[in-house]
C-alpha cells in the first residue's frame, strides 16, 4: 500500500509541517494559475464524511475570487454585514470600494463549501473535513512558497445561512458549510513569527 513512500517523504513532511504559518502580509502579486491550481487539488484530495458525499459528485465546492474583483468588493459588504448583525449593530455600514478588509492586500480568496449531513459534526456551522479540505491546501501552498491566512470570519457570521452570499456564488443556501483563506506571496519584508509547539516530552503521554 505504501511502498511508493520512503523515508525521504516523510523527512520532507517534517520540514513542511515545521515551516508552514500563517501569513499576515502579501506582497500582491499573484501566483500563477497553475499554483494555485496545484493548492486546491490537495484540498480537493482531503478526507471526507462518506455520506454527505455517496454519489454526490458536488459535495465538496472551491471557488477563487481574485481580491480586485467585483465580486470580492460585494462578499466583502455582505460579510462585514454579517458581521455586524452578530455583534448587534444594525447601523448601515459604508464599506470603501477599494479598501479589503480581511484579505491584507492577498491576490486571491478561496472560498471552500462542503455539503452538510450526517455525522453529527456537519450539523455544524463549520464542518471537521472541512478543516481537513484547508489544511491541505495550506500544506502545498508551503511548499510552493505562497502564503496562506484563514478567513475564519466566513464561518463566524455563517455565511453559509446567508442568501445573498449563497446566490452570488451559486450555492443552495443553508446545504453547505464553509471555510476561507487568502493566499499570495509574503510581503518581501514580513518577518514569520518564531512559534512553540507543544513539547512531546512534557505534553504526549502513553497509557
Amino acid at each position: 500500500m505504501f511502498e511508493q513512500i520512503s523515508s525521504i517523504h516523510s523527512e520532507i513532511l517534517d520540514e513542511v509541517l515545521e515551516t508552514r504559518r500563517s501569513v499576515k502580509a502579501f506582497s500582491g502579486v499573484a501566483p500563477s494559475k497553475k499554483d494555485i491550481e496545484l493548492i486546491i487539488r490537495a484540498g480537493l484530495r482531503t478526507p471526507f464524511a462518506g455520506k454527505p458525499a455517496r454519489e454526490k459528485k458536488d459535495f465538496r465546492r472551491i471557488f477563487v475570487i481574485p481580491t480586485d474583483s467585483e465580486v470580492m468588493k460585494r462578499i466583502e459588504v455582505l460579510l462585514i454585514r454579517a458581521l455586524a448583525n452578530i455583534q448587534g449593530d444594525t447601523k448601515e455600514i459604508d464599506v470603501p470600494q477599494n479598501v479589503k478588509t480581511f484579505a491584507r492586500n492577498a491576490p486571491y480568496l478561496i472560498i471552500a463549501a462542503e455539503r452538510k449531513g450526517f455525522p453529527v459534526t456537519y450539523m455544524a456551522d463549520n464542518s471537521i473535513s472541512i478543516s481537513y479540505c484547508m489544511f491541505g491546501m495550506w500544506l502545498k501552498a508551503t511548499t510552493l512558497k505562497i502564503g496562506f491566512k484563514l478567513v475564519s470570519a466566513f464561518i463566524h457570521a455563517k455565511m453559509g445561512c446567508n442568501e445573498e452570499f449563497c446566490q452570488l456564488v451559486g450555492l443552495p443556501c443553508g446545504e453547505y458549510a464553509l471555510d476561507a483563506c487568502v493566499i499570495g506571496y509574503p510581503h518581501e519584508d514580513y518577518k514569520l513569527p518564531l512559534v512553540s509547539y507543544p513539547e512531546y516530552e512534557s505534553n504526549v503521554f502513553w497509557l
